[in-house]
């Protein structure tokens, strides 16, 4: 993969092989790497040499560390993961999950205003992250669409750290001046020091505004002029900006972005919780109602049905109702007692007929790990309980011993899982650790790795 300016990457960055550039920006570089020890690609972010090595290349390392630890302290489906840190002929960099994404400023100057129900999908999954980073003692202090990714599955990741807050750290300082962007700082951040989570719930509220209407709040006319209009200003209605906003979210935006924090929102889960009782997510997509209780971010971790299958639900509707597909599908999952009515529940949300149909085809059949559900038939009804045959690089004593182990913890539906897991595994020990990730309890995943083959 070629670079920006035509500079050819470095082979090896630390222990990891680069194999390309995915980004450049006036901090530094974002490679895309490769860690060879556990065979995963990997985003390695380094900071160019010469702030490294300017007057204020000391304050620039502090915010790499920075970064480090406060992405570190929050292991969650919605933030980009930090999996190492080091340096390299005296420079730093950081090793992040490679995310697949496009940035949420690019979505917004592609789009415009997204649907209320989409911008809903989209804010939810970022108060999510919030409220677990928040949990940590974080505050992220940047919260902006630059910082917000949106993968093609509709799941959004929220990205760097470098300028949050660590409670009671002893290497933080308090910084002289402003921290933030300015269209999304809150009217605190302004004067520097002192901003608590509610200036992140604040900066939400922009993103919110932002995505429903196209245009921040406030904007235009350079940085004091903006900061006058932020700690004096009334924001203005969404319903007026665009008539098409449902009015409901007036309130809740004008609560979100109010100059006094103690106004505001005092919690991420505070603020989830009132979005998600508008219903927008239901009103558009024509479904009843549904349970809109503060719920855990990610639907892999939905008790009840197979993480495959609800997977599988919204990659088949991520291309036909947008972000909003995996909210819907968290939803629907939390009430639905069989698969046959988790498939109709969502299906009822697509408009076209063709595409429905897609969709029910795309479902049926398919596992489900639920007490209820009796009814669902085994997609290899009727055959013998044992492996068939041979698949891809294993032979059919392999693939055996694999159902035989985690049928004893999963039932019948091991044979499915280990044929899925044949067709994307090249080892034995790698079929083990894809049917694995099928198993939630800790102690039941462990005993079944045990029994892996070697490398």
């Amino acid at each position: 993969m070629g670079t920006s300016d035509d500079v050819l990457p470095p082979s090896m960055i630390g222990r990891y092989r680069i194999d390309g550039e995915l980004g450049r920006g006036a901090m530094g570089t974002v490679y895309l790497g490769h860690d060879n020890t556990i065979d995963r690609a990997v985003a390695i972010k380094t900071i160019n040499r010469e702030l490294a090595e300017g007057k204020q290349g000391l304050a620039w390392v502090e915010r790499f560390h920075r970064e480090v630890r406060a992405a570190g302290r929050c292991v969650h489906p919605n933030i980009v993961t930090v999996f190492d840190y080091g340096e390299d002929d005296g420079l730093p960099f950081i090793v992040m999950e490679r995310v697949d994404g496009t940035a949420l400023r690019e979505v917004v100057r592609d789009r415009g205003a997204l649907t209320p129900g989409n911008a809903t999908a989209i804010v939810e999954q970022v108060l999510f992250a919030l409220d677990h980073a928040h949990g940590q003692g974080v505050v992220h202090r940047d919260i902006k669409p630059a910082n917000i990714l949106l993968l093609a599955d509709g799941l959004v990741k929220v990205t760097d750290f470098g300028i949050a807050r660590l409670d009671n750290s002893d290497t933080d300082e308090v910084e002289r001046g402003s921290v933030g962007t300015p269209g999304y700082m809150a009217p605190e951040q302004f004067a520097g020091g002192g901003a608590d989570r509610r200036a992140d719930l604040y900066s939400c509220g922009v993103v919110l505004f932002e995505l429903l209407t196209g245009t921040r709040p406030f904007h235009g006319g350079g940085e004091q002029a903006l900061r006058d209009l932020v700690q004096s200003a009334p924001p203005p209605r969404a319903s007026v900006v665009k008539p098409s906003v449902p009015r409901e979210l007036d309130p809740l935006l004008e609560r979100a972005l109010a100059k006094a924090p103690r106004k505001r929102f005092q919690s991420a889960a505070e603020f989830l919780e009132a979005l998600q009782a508008l219903g927008l997510v239901e009103r558009e997509l024509g479904t009843g109602p549904l349970d809109t209780r503060v719920s855990r971010p990610s639907i892999a971790h939905t008790p009840s049905f197979d993480p495959a299958l609800l997977d599988r639900a919204v990659r088949g509707l991520v291309l036909v109702l947008g972000p909003v597909a995996r909210v819907l599908v968290r939803r629907v999952a939390q009430r639905a007692r069989s698969a046959s009515e988790l498939t109709e529940a969502l299906a009822a949300a697509i408009p076209d007929e063709v595409d429905r149909r897609r969709f029910r085809e795309l479902m049926g059949g398919a596992p489900v790990l639920h007490p209820d559900d009796r009814t669902v038939p085994d997609v290899d009804a009727g055959s013998s309980s044992q492996m068939p045959t041979a698949l891809g690089p294993f032979d059919q004593a392999t693939l055996e011993a694999a159902r035989r182990d985690l049928a004893e913890l999963m039932g019948p539906i091991a044979k499915v899982l280990v044929k899925q897991a044949a067709a994307r595994a090249t080892t034995p020990r790698g079929l083990y650790l894809l049917l694995a990730e099928h198993l939630t309890n800790p102690d039941e995943r462990a005993r079944f790795l045990a029994r892996a083959p070697g490398p």
